[in-house]
């Protein structure tokens, strides 16, 4: 699919909100007024082309933009001729600067560093377009109205069991009952009081027995209670510390761009800050995407240490921090980058 029926096919609007290239660009690109822009930016503006439309056939266009340009360039040129110049071949000077340069090439390429130097140009050119970094929207003032709450604990008393006074009524009620039966009955023999005195002795025993058990019955259910409840707040405590409601950016090494984009509504948010921020994250799904490494994000008391000049993607929610790589980014966010 040529550029041309892209356009047709999505309208210039939709593609510019897709690519985050201006409607006035695309419009030059259309039109082929390479005049308004330069060689950089335009080729530029097709790399992003291809990378979010994988079926976008852009080969045409780019002959194009470089023929114009090289075309531009050759008219441009101002040739200057040296009268009565002695100088034949290359001076030391020249013969020194060329052999510095091939020397350094040399060194970054036995030391493997030269693709990595590749590599950071073909980063930068993907993710920055025409579209400058923003400044931050969050001001220093809503930032500080951030504040991570902590829920109270409420106290929770046990009431010692008493037992109930009918008890204690019903066991007075028998000893009356039974002196009322020795007053009437004044014919027993000295023996047979003996014998009814023993009795109640044992009777009372007995009873004394049963609440001593009662009572150390009570005293048992109280403590498994109070067991019970200290095993629940130190479960809730746990709990509470687990969820993550607040993250704080820490840029380590000056300016830093960082995006955040919510998975839930697809919004994006993006910032170039080099002093540390707290964000109230909402229980919601957050991609977050970094220009550099070089930064701390904090949460609760766990603290996420980066320093690298590479870029970093993360996922977060309420219960986890966790770095993915570029693929797993773009499979969450709908097979597109930022």
């Amino acid at each position: 699919m040529l550029f041309n029926e892209l356009i047709e096919k999505e309208s210039i609007e939709s593609v510019a909100e897709t690519t985050n290239i201006s409607a006035m660009n695309l419009e030059y690109l259309q039109n082929e007024n390479f005049e308004k822009l330069n060689r950089v930016k335009a080729l530029g503006f097709l790399l992003i082309l291809e990378r979010e439309y994988k079926d976008i056939d852009v080969a045409e266009l780019r002959e194009s933009i470089k023929l114009h340009y090289d075309s531009s360039s050759t008219d441009d040129k101002v040739v200057m001729v040296a009268l009565d110049s002695e100088e034949s071949g290359f001076s030391f000077f020249k013969t020194f600067i060329l052999l510095a340069i091939l020397g350094g090439g040399y060194y970054l390429y036995s030391e493997g560093k030269l693709d990595s130097l590749f590599n950071q140009i073909g980063e930068k050119e993907e993710f920055f377009d025409d579209k400058k970094a923003l400044e931050n929207n969050v001001s220093n003032d809503e930032a500080n109205k951030v504040v991570v709450g902590k829920s109270s604990k409420e106290s929770i008393s046990i009431e010692t069991p008493v037992a109930p006074k009918e008890e204690l009524i019903s066991l007075n009620d028998d000893k009356n009952t039974s002196k009322e039966k020795v007053s009437k009955n004044e014919k027993v023999s000295k023996n047979e009081k003996s014998l009814d005195t023993s009795e109640k002795k044992e009777e009372n025993q007995s009873v004394e027995s049963v609440v001593k058990e009662v009572g150390q019955a009570f005293l048992a259910k109280e403590e498994n209670a109070s067991i019970a409840v200290a095993k629940e707040n130190e479960k809730a405590t746990a709990t509470e510390e687990s969820i993550v409601s607040t993250i704080t950016i820490n840029p380590t090494r000056g300016m830093l761009w960082y995006g955040f984009i919510n998975l839930d509504n697809k919004k994006r948010r993006e910032f170039m800050k080099k002093s540390s921020t707290p964000f109230n994250i909402a229980n919601s799904r957050w991609l977050l995407v970094t220009g550099h490494g070089f930064l701390d994000i904090v949460a609760n008391d766990k603290t996420v240490e980066i320093a690298d000049s590479k870029k970093h993607y993360f996922y977060i929610d309420s219960s986890e921090i966790r770095e993915i790589d570029r693929k797993e980014f773009r499979e969450l966010n709908g097979n597109r980058g930022w």
